[in-house]
C-alpha cells in the first residue's frame, strides 16, 4: 500500500532557537526525529534510561548535523523518580520547551511492573510519559515569573494504531496489575489508547485555563522497522516484516509534522490524532470517549499522587 505523503522531512523549518525534548533518542524513530531537529539547527535533549547509549546517539547527531547544541539526559520511565529527577534537571538549565515529543515506549512485552508497581507498558507509555502534566506548569502564564514560559509550543504524544486494541474490553484501569488478566497487546492497546486520551483531556484542560498556544497532538508513526517489536515472537516478527514496514526515518515524518510544520500553529491543530505521512485521522471510539479521557485522567492523578512524594497534581 502506497501512503500520501502531505509532509516529508525536506519541508520541515529552521528550528534555530528552539529547544526539543526527545525521549527515546537514543535509537530508533526518536533518534531519527533528533537528528533531523538538529540539522535545522535545533537544540535537542536526547533523553533516554541507557546513559552510553545516549552519549553515543548525541556524538553521532552533533557528528553528523555540525551542530553542537546537543545533549543528553538520562530518563528512565520504568522509574517515577527518574522522571522527577529529570524534570528537575532540565528546569536547573533554565530552557524554554518549544517542542516535547513523547516518542519512548515498548511493545507487548512479558508481564513486568515499573519500580513503582506499575504494569510496564502503562508505567513506561503513559504514566512515567507525563510530562505535559509536570511541563503545562511551565507554560502556565499564572506563575509568577516567565522564566520557563516558552509557548507557543508544541506536545507530540506517539501513539500507535495499536490503540484500537481495546475496542472489546475497553481500558480497565483497575485490572491492569492483576498479571492472570494480562495480555500483552492488550496491555499495548490500552498504554496507545490512554497517548490520544491524554492528549484530548490535556488540550481541553489548557483551553479552559486560556493556554491557545500549546499544540497537543498524538500520533501513529506507522509499522516502522524499530526495535519496538523485540518482545514479539519470532512468527509476529516475521508477520511485520512482510507488512508495509517503514524506514526509521519515514516513521518520523508524522510526529516531525506535528512537532514542526508551520500548518499546525496556522490551522490551529490541537488534540488531534494524525497517521503517516501527516493526515488527520479520527481514532477508534473508545480512544475519543469523553468519559475515557476523564476516567483516565483522574485515575493518572491519583496514581501519581500516590506514588511521587508530595506530587501536587498537574495544576490544570
Amino acid at each position: 500500500m502506497v501512503m500520501t505523503k502531505h509532509f516529508d522531512l525536506d519541508m520541515i523549518p529552521d528550528m534555530s532557537g528552539k529547544v526539543c525534548i526527545v525521549t527515546g533518542s537514543n535509537t530508533g524513530i526518536g533518534k531519527a526525529c533528533a537528528m533531523e531537529l538538529a540539522s535545522k539547527g535545533a537544540h535537542v535533549i536526547v533523553a533516554s534510561r541507557n546513559s552510553s547509549k545516549g552519549q553515543e546517539a548525541v556524538n553521532e547527531i552533533k557528528a553528523e548535523t555540525g551542530n553542537e547544541l546537543i545533549e543528553y539526559l538520562q530518563l528512565d520511565l520504568m522509574s517515577l523518580a527518574s522522571v522527577t529527577k529529570f524534570i528537575e534537571e532540565f528546569k536547573a538549565k533554565n530552557l524554554p520547551i518549544h517542542v516535547l515529543l513523547n516518542n519512548a515506549g515498548i511493545m507487548a512485552n512479558p508481564f513486568t511492573l515499573s519500580e513503582d508497581g506499575i504494569e510496564s507498558q502503562f508505567a513506561t507509555n503513559h504514566a512515567s510519559s507525563l510530562f505535559p502534566c509536570d511541563f503545562s506548569l511551565i507554560f502556565h502564564p499564572s506563575l509568577p515569573t516567565n522564566e520557563f514560559y516558552s509557548a507557543p509550543s508544541r506536545i507530540i504524544n506517539v501513539s500507535s494504531n495499536g490503540h484500537r486494541f481495546i475496542f472489546c474490553s475497553g481500558l480497565k484501569l483497575q485490572e491492569m496489575n492483576d498479571e492472570k488478566s494480562y495480555s500483552p497487546f492488550g496491555a499495548y492497546g490500552r498504554s496507545k489508547a490512554a497517548n490520544i486520551l491524554f492528549t484530548r483531556e490535556l488540550d481541553q484542560r489548557l483551553e479552559a485555563e486560556g493556554i491557545t498556544n500549546v499544540y497537543v497532538n498524538a500520533n501513529h508513526p506507522g509499522v516502522v522497522d524499530s526495535e519496538l517489536a523485540r518482545y514479539s515472537s519470532v512468527m509476529i516478527q516475521a508477520i511485520l516484516r512482510k507488512l508495509v514496514l517503514i524506514s526509521t526515518k519515514d516513521g518520523a515524518i508524522t510526529q516531525l509534522y506535528l512537532a514542526t510544520s508551520p500548518e499546525v500553529e496556522r490551522d490551529s491543530i490541537k488534540g488531534k490524532y494524525y497517521i503517516p505521512f501527516g493526515m488527520e485521522k479520527a481514532p477508534q471510539q473508545e480512544s475519543r470517549s469523553q468519559e475515557n479521557q476523564t476516567a483516565l485522567w483522574n485515575y493518572t492523578e491519583a496514581l501519581l499522587k500516590e506514588k511521587i512524594p508530595n506530587y501536587p497534581g498537574a495544576g490544570i
